[in-house]
C-alpha cells in the first residue's frame, strides 16, 4: 500500500521514496547455508559518491542529489509536479539507477536485500540455526518477502527471528503474519505496547478506517534492550537504544566480512537524509541524544567505526558510513540549537543546496 506523499525515512514513506538500483550479477557465497548453492543471485550496481563513498542509490535519492548540484541557486526548489521537468532540463530523466532493484539481491556475504517498497527488509543468513528478518514492512509485503526467501534458495520454515528497529507500520506491520509462520519477534522494549496494542504509535492512522479497526496486533516474543547482546544462530547483534523517532528505536550492530554494519531504520540515513519527526509522536532532543550516541559508540575501550550503513529507506551505504552518522548528528544539532524542524528530505533546504551546488 501507498501510504504518504514524500516523507523518506518514516512511516509516511511514497513509492516514490522507495529504493531502486541497477543489478549486476554474482554467484552466491559458497559458504551460505543456502539450498541453492552455486545459482546466480542478483547483486546490486553501486557507484561512488563525489565524497569517496561507494554505494547502493536508489532512484529518489540519486535523481534529486543530482539535481541539486545543478540547479542554480537563486532558482527555487520545484514542487513535485514540476520536479520530472527539471530532471529532463538538466539531463537526469535518463538515469544510470533503476526504477526499482530486481529482488531478491545480495548486499554483503549472508546479508540480503528482500523488501524495496516502501521500506528495504533485509535477510541475514544465521547459519543452521535458521534466518533472521529486519523490518519486514507492511503487511503486504509478506508475500513477496517469502517468495524472494525461497528463490534465494533458503526453505522459508527457516525464518526464525524477525528484528524491528521500530514500530511504525512500514517497518513492523507484517511482523503478526510471520509470527504466525513461526518466526519470533524482537522490538526495543519502549515499543512494545505500541506492536501489542496498536496504538497510535505505529502510524495506523495513515490508513483507512476498516485497516486500522483491523490492525495486526500479537504478543513480542523478545523485548529489546539497550545493550543486549543477541546471539541469533551463528550471528551476533548489539543492540543500541536510540530513541527521538519512537520511544524505542533501536539499531544494530552486526559484524560481517570484517565490517561493522549499522542496521539504522529510520534514525540514520544517507547524506542528510533522516528522520521524519512528527511532533506529536517523536522527541527531538532524544533524537539528537540518539545520534551523538551512534557517533561515538563503541564496546570499550573501542570506538566502533561504522563502515556500512542498512537503512530502512533510500540509499544503502557499503563503505565509510561514519559520514552519514557524522552528518545526521550535526544536523540535528543545528536543528534542535535553533529551534527549527528537522527535514526528513533535505533537497529543497537552504543549506544542503549550498553544499552541493557545483560538486561534480
Amino acid at each position: 500500500m501507498k501510504i504518504g506523499p514524500k516523507m523518506a525515512g518514516s512511516l509516511l514513506v511514497a513509492a516514490a521514496v522507495t529504493a531502486g538500483a541497477g543489478v549486476g550479477h554474482a554467484s552466491m557465497n559458497p559458504g551460505s547455508a543456502a539450498s541453492g548453492v552455486g545459482k546466480e543471485i542478483p547483486t546490486l550496481q553501486t557507484q561512488t559518491t563525489e565524497e569517496g563513498q561507494k554505494v547502493i542509490y536508489d532512484l529518489y535519492t540519486w535523481q534529486r542529489r543530482e539535481l541539486a548540484k545543478r540547479l542554480p541557486l537563486e532558482e527555487p526548489w520545484p514542487s513535485d509536479a514540476a520536479i520530472e521537468a527539471q530532471f529532463k532540463r538538466f539531463g537526469l530523466n535518463n538515469p544510470p539507477i533503476a526504477a526499482a532493484p530486481r529482488l531478491p539481491a545480495r548486499i554483503l556475504p549472508d546479508v540480503y536485500l528482500v523488501n524495496a517498497e516502501p521500506n528495504l527488509a533485509y535477510l541475514i543468513d544465521a547459519g543452521p540455526d535458521g534466518l533472521v528478518l529486519i523490518d519486514p514492512g507492511m503487511e503486504s509485503n509478506v508475500g513477496a518477502i517469502l517468495k524472494n526467501i525461497a528463490a534465494l534458495g533458503f526453505s522459508t520454515s527457516k525464518l526464525k527471528w524477525v528484528i524491528n528497529t521500530h514500530a511504525h507500520l512500514d517497518h513492523s506491520m507484517a511482523d503478526a503474519s510471520f509470527q504466525k509462520l513461526g518466526a519470533k519477534i524482537l522490538i526495543g522494549r519502549d515499543d512494545v505496547p505500541a506492536v501489542e496494542k496498536g496504538t497510535l504509535f505505529t502510524g495506523k492512522f495513515l490508513l483507512p478506517p476498516a485497516m486500522q479497526a483491523s490492525y495486526p496486533t500479537f504478543r513480542v516474543d523478545w523485548p529489546v534492550d539497550d545493550g543486549e547482546v543477541i546471539k541469533l544462530g551463528n550471528k551476533t547483534f548489539y543492540a543500541i537504544r536510540t530513541p527521538g523517532h519512537t520511544p524505542g528505536s533501536t539499531c544494530y550492530l552486526l559484524q560481517v566480512d570484517g565490517k561493522n554494519i549499522l542496521f539504522g531504520g529510520d534514525t540514520i540515513l544517507f547524506d542528510y537524509r533522516l528522520a521524519a519527526q512528527i511532533p506529536a509522536f517523536s522527541d527531538n532532543n532524544a533524537y539528537l541524544a540518539s545520534l551523538r550516541k551512534l557517533t561515538a559508540y563503541g564496546i570499550y575501550p573501542d570506538k566502533t567505526r561504522w563502515d556500512v550503513l542498512l537503512p530502512g529507506h533510500g540509499t544503502m551505504v557499503l563503505d565509510r558510513a561514519y559520514l552519514d552518522v557524522l552528518k545526521g548528528y550535526r544536523q540535528v544539532e543545528l536543528n534542535v540549537t535553533d529551534n527549527t524542524p528537522v527535514e526528513a528530505l533535505p533537497f529543497a533546504t537552504d543549506a544542503y543546496r549550498k553544499l552541493m551546488f557545483g560538486r561534480p
